[in-house]
């Protein structure tokens, strides 16, 4: 640590060389605002000396300000026309005119407290605290989304898998077997898909048996036009009289009319099959018929 004093003030102040060098040690004082070479009156010793002796550079209030004699110096080494000696007093009394009006706060300069000084924070502008908050909003805003957006695609992903199940397992064996065994430990189930809108009523017959009365056969061709294999309907068969009032309903499920793996195994893609269903009967042949398709 070096120190300097002010020969016209006695103020004394902490500074360092690259401070000293700045402006060849040419310095002016914020007590007097006198200027001096602050390398010519460094003080010695200035180690020993307690801090509150000495004033820093971080006190704002009073200021010494490095006075720059540089670019007058570099002048000396240029050729300059002859000139009087009124022209010369004239140029230095304007220099010390515009060197005293200076203000402080000019970026050429470079202050120091005074002594008599108290400390104070410099308050930060309205404008930079604004911009240091939104910066920090932005900043939180771009991680949520680095962080929400992967997160929600992944939800999006396990809500369709889970609502179209049927269509993937349908699709794919190998996913199918994946969602079979994820849905047995969440408790869902995975079926075959049901879509009555693809399933076709191709043609239908119902005939009594012979010699046995009160016993009828129904007839039936379905066709599944989806792309993929499907669930087997149920069937509504209803019996109606001569002016179409329904009489009787009768319900039939794909195990009154397949075995259970045949169930199991579905209604084939793009395929056909005739269906046959016999049942019993106390009333007469009835007038009419209709065979309604149907998921339960």
């Amino acid at each position: 640590m070096l120190a300097t004093r002010c020969p016209h003030c006695q103020t004394r102040f902490r500074v360092t060389p690259p401070q000293l060098e700045l402006r060849e040690g040419m310095v002016r004082c914020g007590a007097c605002r006198e200027s001096f070479n602050g390398r010519e009156h460094l003080l010695h010793g200035a180690e020993d000396m307690p801090p509150e002796e000495l004033l820093s550079t971080e006190d704002l209030e009073g200021r010494m300000t490095l006075v720059d004699f540089g670019s007058l110096r570099a002048n000396q080494n240029q050729p300059t026309p002859p000139s009087s000696m009124q022209d010369e007093l004239d140029a230095l009394s304007k220099a010390i005119s515009d060197l005293q009006s200076k203000p402080w706060s000019a970026p050429e300069e470079t202050e120091f407290s005074t002594e008599s000084a108290p400390m104070m924070a410099t308050p930060t502008p309205s404008f930079v605290e604004e911009a240091r908050k939104r910066e920090q909003s932005a900043n939180t805003w771009k991680w949520v989304l680095w962080l929400g957006i992967p997160f929600l695609l992944v939800a999006l992903l396990v809500q369709l898998g889970y609502f179209y199940r049927a269509e993937i397992a349908a699709r794919s064996p190998e996913a199918g077997r994946y969602l079979r065994a994820l849905c047995s430990r969440v408790g869902c189930q995975v079926r075959l898909p049901e879509h009555i809108d693809l399933i076709s009523l191709e043609s239908s017959q119902l005939q009594p048996v012979t010699d046995h009365p009160g016993q009828f056969t129904l007839t039936a061709l379905i066709r599944n036009q989806a792309d993929t294999v499907q669930a087997w309907p149920s069937l509504e068969l209803q019996l109606k009289t001569d002016v179409g009032q329904i009489l009787v309903r009768k319900v039939f499920t794909p195990l009154n009319y397949l075995n259970t793996s045949e169930v199991k195994k579905g209604f084939a893609a793009h395929a056909e099959q005739e269906i046959q269903i016999s049942f019993e009967l106390s009333s007469e042949f009835p007038g009419g018929f209709s065979v309604i398709l149907f998921y339960p």
